[in-house]
């Protein structure tokens, strides 16, 4: 039977795993707050500017949504 080697090294992925999960944790928290902060400046905006992507141009120069 083969024994069971407890090392520093079966510790150390452990650690990494950590760090890599706080690092993954920061980053969503900060993908969420720059969201945020995109949505107040959209709608900090005049609504010509914010739903201009639903105006449609017509013919002689006017447009319509």
């Amino acid at each position: 039977m083969a024994k069971k080697s407890t090392t520093s090294r079966s510790l150390a992925p452990r650690k990494a795993v950590g760090k890599r999960q706080q690092a993954l944790a920061t980053l969503a928290a900060e993908s969420d707050r720059q969201l945020d902060e995109l949505i107040r400046r959209r709608l900090a905006m005049p609504i010509e500017q914010r739903m201009n992507f639903l105006r449609r141009r017509l013919p002689g120069g006017g447009s319509c949504l």
